[in-house]
């Protein structure tokens, strides 16, 4: 797979960020036909249409990964039960959805399931049956690789997830502002496991255009950041300003992170035109592989460009690391 991929490709959520359906079926013409090799969907059929859609229209079945999730089941009203696998994501839904995810995609195959596995579940009764159908599955040939989502890593539990044969990915929220993921780098690297770093721009804080009072579509879901988290964005946007060559946006947004980019030491020299491209490339050097939303033409080419981009250097590394922010 290729260093960078298009992720969450979601319909309904672009939609609300102001781009039309057809702007993004034509971004994911164009991510494909520039080389990326992995779309990452989100877990809905219309999503799921579309991504099959446009890798079937260009023959790209043998070189494109459609990475498609199955979706965790709510909570049942009531107590909670002693056994959450069993309750939300049994075996028999498992099957069901990978069912209509193969005909929302019309694909022979899933290239790649991922699954929302809490690392504690290993030890649920139900994680035998779940395994001998994924497991089955691939048997079957309905799916060709079976990967793991993780939103919060338990850093004691999760190695052990890492480490389950069946698994070919980890798909894991990382960029510059979290990075509780790392312990699991070291286990994945010695079993040879993809690691897919969503969310590597911090949903479109790390781009530097998020801030106070800034201007975004009526329906768009930032909408519902405080007024305080908007403000710490941009401190923080600032605390990195001074390592890329343009100015982002959000320091200008706010008297206080005005003042941390004015007082920063500027390297003498910059190795990263903008904060995104500083963000993308971190990531892309420590875990391998990022899934900006290329869901933009404008998005598209500076992440192919971060892509190939040769690595961070020590020096900058460790002033990143050493931030307080």
């Amino acid at each position: 797979m290729t260093a960078i991929g298009s992720g969450d490709l979601c319909l309904a959520t672009s939609a609300a960020r102001g781009i039309p359906a057809r702007e993004l079926e034509h971004a994911v013409h164009e991510t494909i036909e520039f080389g990326i090799t992995l779309i990452d969907v989100a877990g809905d059929a219309d999503s799921e249409k579309l991504a099959g859609q446009v890798v079937r229209e260009l023959g790209a079945r043998d070189r494109v990964v459609v990475a498609t999730r199955v979706p965790i089941l709510a909570p049942r009203p009531g107590p909670p039960t002693r056994d959450l696998l069993r309750e939300r994501l049994p075996a028999p839904y498992v099957q069901d959805r990978i069912e209509a995810s193969l005909r929302a995609t019309r694909l022979d195959a899933l290239p790649l399931a991922q699954l929302p596995l809490s690392p504690v579940w290993r030890a649920s009764p139900a994680w035998p049956e779940l395994v001998g159908t994924c497991a089955r599955l691939v048997r079957e040939g309905k799916v060709l690789t079976w990967g793991a989502m993780l939103d919060e890593p338990d850093h004691e539990a999760a190695p052990a997830l890492a480490a389950e044969p069946w698994l070919a990915a980890l798909s894991v929220v990382y960029h510059l502002w979290d990075r509780r993921a790392e312990p699991l780098l070291g286990v994945a690297a010695k079993r040879e496991l993809a690691v897919l770093a969503r969310q590597p721009l911090a949903g479109g804080a790390l781009t530097g255009n998020l801030g106070p009072g800034v201007g975004l579509p009526p329906r768009d879901d930032r909408n519902a950041l405080a007024p305080a988290r908007l403000e710490r964005i941009a401190v923080a946007i600032a605390g990195l300003a001074a390592l890329v060559k343009r100015e982002p946006p959000a320091v200008r947004s706010y008297d206080a992170a005005r003042q941390v980019a004015e007082r920063a030491e500027r390297p003498e020299h910059l190795e990263c035109d903008d904060v995104a491209e500083l963000a993308l490339r971190f990531v892309i050097d420590r875990v391998g592989i990022a899934l900006p939303r290329l869901h933009r033409r404008d998005y598209l080419m500076p992440g192919i460009a971060a892509a190939a981009a040769p690595p961070l250097s020590a020096d900058l590394v460790a002033r990143i690391l050493d931030d307080p922010r």
